[in-house]
């Protein structure tokens, strides 16, 4: 705690990630930002946390101590593609009944946690997106193999709830696609989705922070898969964004309610960008100087003060 006073600003983080790199860089920056504006700051791991309903009002405990000054502003870290309804949402929309601004809303969270989510949220509003289906029930990927065929070959078909490029494939035909349902888990629907062929490898990560874009970054795969995810080996570079790409960033960014958030372009020949995926919880892209990194982590600040203020 940096001054005597009521916590002002939690940075709330979950368990599985909060040694994870991005989740440090933050955590110092926001600590040492809020001991300079004497601001009272609090980490805070999702798992700490009891809810409770006493005497008609909602109240917190943390490990014991029972929370009688509650935050104004929360940063959530928590891992997207395993958020659940029951356990982390709960927490957030807590908080939120509470009086507390989060960053991200929980709504807006779950806006992103479903690939195929983001896209019902963004359809209808003018942007572009590659043609896309889905499906009902859990085990009903066989029935899209001709369903899908419209798309055309080769498509792409991923799981709703895949995250840094895994359970993402490249589907040649119908017959890939029939052996493909017999190998993959099925825990998730997956979607299949229209192929981007100029886009291969490649694509646009922004970063849009309070409806401004504060870094764009150039992603590339190195082994010729598709996918360019730093993760799976893909390097990224920092790059310039027309207009139109950072307008279209800042659209998504503002439609899912997002305050903190990476959208990822995919790119077209003829120099226009279409959506591939929206994060709640993106990374600081993995190849860049931390100099560069705090730089990016920094500009979430005046933000943050905003709102606070």
């Amino acid at each position: 705690m940096c001054s005597s006073v009521a916590a002002r600003l939690w940075f709330l983080t979950d368990r599985r990630i909060r040694e994870d790199y991005p989740q440090q860089e933050i955590l110092r920056a926001l600590k040492a930002k809020c001991c300079e504006e004497e601001l009272d700051f609090r980490a805070v791991v999702m798992d700490e946390i009891v809810l409770t309903v006493e005497q008609g009002n909602l109240g917190l405990r943390i490990n014991g101590e029972l929370i009688t000054a509650y935050p104004q502003v929360v940063v959530v870290r928590v891992p997207t593609p395993w958020v659940q309804s029951d356990s982390d949402i709960t927490v957030l929309r807590h908080l939120e009944k509470m009086g507390c601004r989060l960053m991200n809303r929980p709504q807006a969270i779950l806006n992103c946690v479903n690939k195929f989510w983001t896209f019902q949220e963004l359809a209808g509003h003018g942007v572009p997106l590659p043609d896309t289906f889905s499906y009902g029930g859990h085990e009903n990927f066989a029935k899209m193999i001709d369903e899908a065929e419209v798309l055309e070959f080769p498509m792409v078909v991923k799981n709703t709830r895949g995250h840094r490029g895994k359970a993402v494939f490249l589907a040649r035909d119908k017959h890939h696609l029939a052996d493909l349902s017999h190998l993959i888990r099925h825990e998730a629907p997956y979607l299949f989705q229209k192929y981007i062929k100029e886009s291969h490898g490649r694509d646009v990560r922004v970063i849009v922070v309070g409806g401004r874009v504060v870094g764009t970054m150039l992603r590339c795969s190195t082994d010729g898969r598709m996918q360019s995810n730093c993760s799976l080996g893909g390097v990224g570079m920092m790059c310039s964004l027309s207009e139109q790409g950072k307008q279209l960033a800042i659209q998504v960014s503002n439609i899912l309610g997002m305050d903190v958030c990476g959208i990822d372009l995919l790119m077209k020949d003829d120099g226009s960008f279409c959506v591939c995926e929206a994060n709640a919880n993106s990374n600081i892209p993995c190849s860049m100087p931390a100099s560069l990194t705090m730089a990016k982590v920094k500009k979430t600040l005046p933000f943050v003060n905003k709102t606070l203020n």
